[in-house]
Formats: C-alpha cells, sequence, structure tokens
C-alpha cells in the first residue's frame, strides 16, 4: 500500500522533473551545441537525493519514482522509433553526450532506491557523486580544461570532480544528519566532523580517479556503484573501531 510519505515523495519527485524539462525547454533555444547541456541537466536532477527521505517505501521509490524514467530516456537513444522526439531538449542532451548516458543515470537511480533504500545517506553520496561529481567536472573542463591529463580529460576538469564531489558529498551528509536527529529511521551514519570530512575527501579523490579511467558511456554505472562500496566500507570500519 502507498503511503502518505510515497504519495508525497512521487509528486515532489515528478514536479521537480517538470520544473527541470519547463527550464530546459524554455533555455534550449538559446543553449549553444555542445556547450554542456546535458551536464546541466545531470547536476540538476541529482538534486532530487533531497527528496529521498520522504518515502516510506524502497518498492515506490524505485518502481515508480525512478524505472518509468528508464524508458522515457530510452525514447531519446539511437533505438528509439518515436522520431517525433527528435527535437526535444533530453534528445538534444542525449546526442550531447553519449546515446544511453541518461538510460545509466536512471537505473543506478532505481537499482539503489531498492537496494539500498535503508541507507539512504550512502545511496545519496553515489547519486551526488555521478551528477555532480561528472557534472561539474564536465563542465568546467570544457570550458576551462587546456591541458590534458589522460585522453580527452584536462587537469582542470579532473580537479574540479573530486572538489564537486567533495562539497556534494559534505553537503548530503550534513543534510541527512540534520533529518536523522527526528527521523531516527533514516539510519544516518553518525559522523563526526573530522570523519565527515575524510570521507568526502576520499569520495572526492576516489571518485576523480574512476571518472579519469572509466569508459565515458558506462560512467553513470560504474561511477555510483563503485563509489556506494568505498562508503559503505568505510562505515564498516568505522563501526568495527567504534
Amino acid at each position: 500500500m502507498v503511503s502518505t510519505g510515497d504519495v508525497i515523495g512521487l509528486v515532489l519527485v515528478y514536479a521537480y522533473v517538470s520544473l527541470v524539462v519547463i527550464i530546459a525547454t524554455l533555455a534550449k533555444r538559446r543553449w549553444p551545441e555542445g556547450s554542456g547541456f546535458r551536464k546541466v541537466i545531470h547536476i540538476l536532477v541529482g538534486n532530487i537525493v533531497f527528496f529521498w527521505w520522504v518515502f516510506d517505501s524502497n518498492y515506490v521509490m524505485s518502481f515508480l519514482a525512478a524505472v518509468p524514467f528508464i524508458f522515457l530516456l530510452l525514447l531519446m537513444t539511437p533505438i528509439s522509433p518515436v522520431h517525433k522526439l527528435d527535437n526535444s531538449f533530453l534528445k538534444m542532451a542525449s546526442a550531447e553526450g553519449h546515446g544511453y548516458g541518461l538510460v545509466f543515470y536512471a537505473i543506478s537511480w532505481a537499482i539503489l532506491a531498492l537496494v539500498l533504500f535503508d541507507d539512504r545517506l550512502a545511496a545519496s553520496i553515489a547519486i551526488v557523486a555521478m551528477s555532480y561529481g561528472d557534472g561539474v567536472g564536465g563542465l568546467i573542463g570544457k570550458r576551462y580544461g587546456k591541458r590534458k591529463l589522460w585522453k580527452d580529460k584536462s587537469v582542470i576538469g579532473t580537479t574540479a570532480v573530486a572538489l564537486g564531489t567533495f562539497l556534494a558529498t559534505l553537503l548530503v551528509i550534513g543534510f541527512y544528519t540534520y533529518l536523522s536527529g527526528s527521523m531516527p529511521e533514516l539510519n544516518v551514519f553518525p559522523f563526526t566532523l573530522p570523519q565527515a570530512v575524510g570521507l568526502a575527501a576520499l569520495v572526492g579523490v576516489f571518485v576523480a580517479a574512476i571518472e579519469l579511467f572509466s569508459p565515458g558511456e558506462y560512467d553513470n554505472l560504474i561511477v555510483p556503484f563503485l563509489t556506494v562500496g568505498l562508503v559503505l566500507a568505510f562505515q564498516f570500519m568505522l563501526g568495527g573501531a567504534a
């Protein structure tokens, strides 16, 4: 049975995504081709982690709030039979990046929501590592990255991935730690401030390294799943040492 929290969560997710769609559609004509349009969407959609706490069911969060976007985004890929969507902003965003990148983004969301609903902090860190880390790194690297570090990855872009991931991770830890004061059911790991900063720095460097060497089309799968493994291992080590 769908609870009130689940209904509110679904409304928030779909309302927020609709807002992103509206803003992106209005801005589409003024957005130069190849200017990083996909990365902006990447970052904005990642903010759904700040609605995740509202849900009461992992099944609702996964199958009703995430899985439908997998099928929607498949319509924007090269295998889509629907050509009327060719001029949509999502089609434009997919074409700017890798054909299935946004689909893998939604798949990561769906799996993490289903499997790690009881540790939404860890799952949220994995999502912002994918959205903010990759998004900020891509935007900064495309604009200012002149000196190449590895293939098409620049020094400044990789640095931006690390810094963007670091700051986003700290923000998510702070947000969920604050919520846990009145919502113990969120099962938020009790990081001290030095531990939170240490984890954020570790995740930042880790994600920057992954982004540097991983195949671009698959980083929306590789980054979140490897990152969540790192976060869970970090929590396990701290829990064992306590």
